[in-house]
């Protein structure tokens, strides 16, 4: 019962679940996630530790810059099977069209974070 809460509170508000399926297929630094949704550090990274914390998100340091993606290896079942819902449900909402296509600009523009 406890992970399953702690999951269904990672995922309980709108950007989380934004995150989560923008990084189901791309790895992200914070300076581009920062782009994306038009966030500050702060605010991003809140978000982001609460994905993290869940067991949803994996992120690497690389030089001053953190990198997110989905955390494949060591997804539960019911993790797995609320992204893969997740991602059923939403995949032609037009907001996680623009944050798909968003993060391609962003990160085709930016290439000054280590991938």
């Amino acid at each position: 019962m406890k992970e399953i809460l702690a999951l269904l509170k990672a995922v309980s508000e709108e950007i989380r679940i934004r995150i989560l399926l923008l990084l189901i297929d791309k790895k992200a630094c914070v300076c581009e996630l920062m782009d994306v949704f038009d966030l500050t550090q702060s605010k991003l990274s809140h978000h982001l530790i609460t994905l993290r914390d869940a067991g949803l998100l994996q992120d690497e340091k690389r030089g001053k810059w953190n990198h997110y993606r989905l955390n494949v290896k060591t997804l539960s079942c019911a993790d797995r099977e609320l992204v893969d819902c997740l991602s059923r449900w939403l995949r032609n909402d037009s907001i996680i069209i623009k944050d798909r296509d968003k993060l391609e600009k962003v990160q085709k523009r930016k290439r000054i974070c280590p991938k």
